[in-house]
């Protein structure tokens, strides 16, 4: 019978021994009601059969699917950041190497994003969620804790203390990143960001705000802009702080790495030297920075890094871990590269030289 091992069912056991399916069920199934005798037989057939217990039936006994979700939203920008991509391929290694699989579905809208979480709730698809781009008052937390269904969060929210979360001090990243570029020589610091229904944005603009505050440079309200989280939403940002003032700034911080490489867009279109003329700095550390023109200087957290943390975290919530006690802090690191350096023109020279260039176009 060796030839036929991972195709043994509980009926050729069986018939094997002589008996009835449900008596081979429940020697499986560590009941007490069957003789010793019959039960040697039995576990002596299933070892020299080789059969191997269904995974279905596996997951049926203890109550797990063997199988992670993650609901991205969409919309405003999310869909078209590349960390998602990154993000997402680390929790799938992290779960390859468990033997577990990964749903990953989208939302469009909030009413249709916890429409998502009940479905695939109520089919029992799942086993757990990995919550990605967390808002401030994040209606899947609230409504995950309700239910009380397993979930871990990449983020924070405004209830870091009730839930399992893995999370980068955005406020220090982006208060030494002004630090950093004031120390290039730059008074003039714009900040390009996200929606600030986002945690992760706020705490960046929040970060960015208090690094001037820190250094003592004033506060404009015109150096400062929300925009989509994509590459048209950095063009369009950049184009509103650079074109849009009469003392323009000469560095930009931007809030993702996708938003920089719009910025970046905006002067390579405009004739502008980005590293000299103006100075662009981004934040994901993702490899692609590395090959733009000039190479993206960025704040880097490993995008598979934190999907792998946040998957294993998860993991430990499902064996019985307290979420409550399940919290990271990391920091990121800055990489510099090229498109980061003392500037060349002042706000003024940098005005007229937009304003001349502009001018010229059709």
């Amino acid at each position: 019978m060796s030839g036929h091992r991972g195709s043994v069912t509980i009926d050729d056991v069986a018939r094997h021994v002589g008996v009835a399916k449900g008596t081979v069920s429940r020697v499986l199934n560590n009941y007490t009601d069957i003789s010793q005798a019959t039960r040697e037989r039995i576990l002596k057939a299933v070892k020299d059969l080789g059969y191997q217990p269904s995974a279905t039936a596996r997951n049926l006994k203890r109550g797990r699917q063997d199988t992670l979700g993650i609901v991205i939203p969409v919309g405003h920008g999310n869909g078209a950041d590349p960390f998602l991509s990154e993000f997402i391929d680390g929790i799938a290694r992290a779960l390859d190497e468990l033997g577990i699989d990964l749903l990953v579905t989208t939302a469009h809208s909030r009413d249709h994003m916890i429409e998502t979480l009940q479905r695939l709730i109520a089919r029992r698809k799942v086993d757990g969620f990995i919550l990605t781009r967390t808002e401030v008052e994040d209606p899947r937390i609230a409504f995950l804790s309700e239910q009380g269904f397993p979930f871990v969060t990449h983020g924070r929210s405004h209830l870091p203390d009730t839930h399992a979360w893995f999370d980068i001090d955005n406020e220090k990243t982006f208060a030494d990143g002004v630090r950093h570029i004031y120390s290039l020589g730059h008074s003039r610091i714009g900040f390009i960001g996200g929606s600030l229904e986002l945690n992760f944005a706020l705490q960046r603009r929040d970060g960015y705000r208090a690094g001037l505050e820190a250094l003592g440079v004033p506060f404009d309200p015109a150096l400062e802009t929300i925009v989509d989280l994509d590459e048209e939403g950095g063009l369009a940002g950049a184009e509103r702080l650079l074109a849009g003032n009469d003392l323009p700034p000469t560095a930009l911080l931007c809030v993702t790495d996708a938003l920089a490489i719009g910025a970046i867009q905006y002067c390579r279109k405009h004739g502008l030297t980005v590293g000299s003329d103006v100075t662009i700095i981004g934040y994901d550390g993702l490899p692609f920075g590395d090959y733009l023109e000039p190479p993206l200087t960025t704040f880097s957290q490993s995008a598979s890094e934190a999907g792998s943390r946040v998957a294993r975290m998860l993991i430990d919530v499902l064996d019985g871990k307290d979420p409550k006690t399940l919290k990271a802090l990391s920091e990121a690191t800055l990489i510099r590269r090229a498109s980061d350096g003392a500037p060349h023109k002042t706000p003024e020279t940098l005005a007229e030289v937009l304003r001349s260039r502009l001018n010229q176009q059709p």
